[in-house]
């Protein structure tokens, strides 16, 4: 079984699927189940994120990484690189002596075959993202079956974020005709983030 691979390049809309052409679909595919074979078995839980996610649910958002978030029991960290590297991934040294105070909550790994396209491993911080990881959705992309935040949960993270784009990401989701968000589990997150002005910005903002 193929678990939870995605790709940011995406786009529902009319029911068809938009990719980009970099990288191109055969690299892409390859890349992606890569990524598959190369997890340990069984895996632990997980869901790809970020731009990855936003393509399913908003618009387009162009971005040269894949990120997985990933559940950080106490052995699954090390679990993965070992298997990671098994399988031609390694960990991306020179960004992490850039980025010391990631290296709790980030590993980034190149793979020999695809020099051009880094994964980020991301590991949950705080209980909200462990919510995410259990409301995670399939999603499927060139025959592969994934995994992305389901997009209450990508609006709640985009607006940690609160940056300018992530304000106008969560507001193409609750744009989006084909979705009917689930408004209490949104309120009653934002409530206990502190994120209530952010949500009700970009729930009125949205209003056609």
């Amino acid at each position: 079984m193929i678990h939870c691979l995605c790709l940011h390049l995406l786009k529902y809309q009319s029911g068809l699927i938009a990719m980009t052409d970099q990288p191109n679909r055969e690299s892409l595919e390859h890349f992606l189940r890569t990524i598959s074979d190369s997890l340990p078995t069984p895996p632990p839980l997980y869901c790809l994120v970020g731009a990855l996610a936003l393509g399913a649910w908003g618009r387009i958002h162009s971005t040269k990484d894949i990120d997985l978030l990933m559940v950080a029991e106490e052995s699954q960290p090390a679990r993965l690189v070992i298997s990671l590297n098994a399988k031609g991934f390694k960990v991306d040294q020179k960004w992490l002596d850039q980025n010391p105070f990631a290296a709790n909550r980030v590993n980034r790994l190149f793979h020999e075959s695809f020099q051009d396209i880094p994964l980020d491993v991301i590991f949950v911080a705080d209980k909200h993202e462990e919510e995410t990881l259990l409301r995670r959705q399939p999603f499927t992309i060139i025959g592969i079956q994934t995994w992305v935040y389901g997009p209450e949960d990508l609006i709640l993270m985009k607006l940690k974020a609160s940056r300018p784009h992530d304000f106008e990401d969560a507001m193409s989701i609750a744009q989006n005709p084909s979705l009917q968000l689930d408004l209490d589990y949104l309120w009653s997150w934002a409530e206990r983030l502190g994120l209530q002005s952010e949500l009700h910005y970009v729930l009125i903002s949205a209003r056609p």
